[in-house]
């Protein structure tokens, strides 16, 4: 089974493929303790988070559960659902560095609507889009804290900000019409627990108030944004 994962962070589809149909029970294979980072995590989560994203399509069609997520153990890390990985795969191939050449941000820019494309796919393959990490945190705001270390650090990423925009619209959009709880996630705090803060509603939606004590300038870039989707009448 170590030997399966190797291969996978290799990107060595041919072989992944190879071992899976000799033996399909291979498909539910789970990482062992080392990596630690991979360590309970199923094969989609690790091709996912390594960028090995063909393999991860390829596990997809195959049949792996796009529901899977680390079972609790002695480790204190977070555990969450495939479902996060793939978005944060949308996200995070969108901190480009302002020294990037071209062609750099082209890959990435490529590698972000791959990703979109096998979020899409596993949305489409039933995963729940209102299962939680670990913390309690929904998929829509770790979707929103994900895109909005990009947004608020328009220096460090200048290339990028359009970009995110319009992926963090098409990833809402998706979590929304596969039936995330719009209501509950107004409702809730924004950030995980022990500390969840403002609602949602309040931090992002409603007209500012001074007697809050909220840095509003600290979530401008995503007031700005969340204003505009959700209160333009489309949602």
């Amino acid at each position: 089974m170590k030997k399966l994962f190797v291969l996978l962070r290799q990107g060595n589809i041919e072989e992944v493929k190879r071992m899976i149909k000799a033996k399909p029970e291979l498909l539910d294979s789970v990482s062992g303790p080392l990596p630690k980072k991979d360590h309970g995590q199923s094969l989609l989560q690790v091709a996912i988070k390594s960028g090995n994203l063909d393999i991860a399509d390829w596990l997809i069609d195959a049949g792996i559960n796009v529901d899977f997520m680390e079972e609790e153990d002695d480790d204190p890390g977070l555990r969450a659902p495939v479902l996060f990985d793939a978005i944060a795969a949308v996200t995070d191939s969108l901190c480009i560095n302002q020294f990037a050449s071209k062609e750099d941000i082209e890959e990435r820019f490529g590698r972000s609507d791959k990703a979109i494309d096998l979020l899409r796919k596993i949305l489409s393959k039933g995963a729940d889009v209102n299962k939680r990490a670990s913390n309690g945190q929904s998929a829509l705001n770790w979707s929103l804290h994900h895109a909005d270390n990009i947004m608020r650090s328009e220096n460090a990423y200048p290339f990028s900000q359009e970009k995110i925009r319009e992926q963090l619209g098409i990833i809402l959009d998706l979590l929304i019409d596969s039936g995330a709880d719009l209501a509950v996630w107004r409702e809730e705090g924004t950030y995980p627990e022990p500390y969840p803060g403002p609602s949602a509603q309040v931090l992002y939606l409603e007209a500012e108030k001074s007697d809050l004590g909220i840095n509003y300038e600290a979530v401008r870039e995503m007031r700005d944004f969340l204003q505009g989707f959700f209160l333009s009448g489309t949602k």
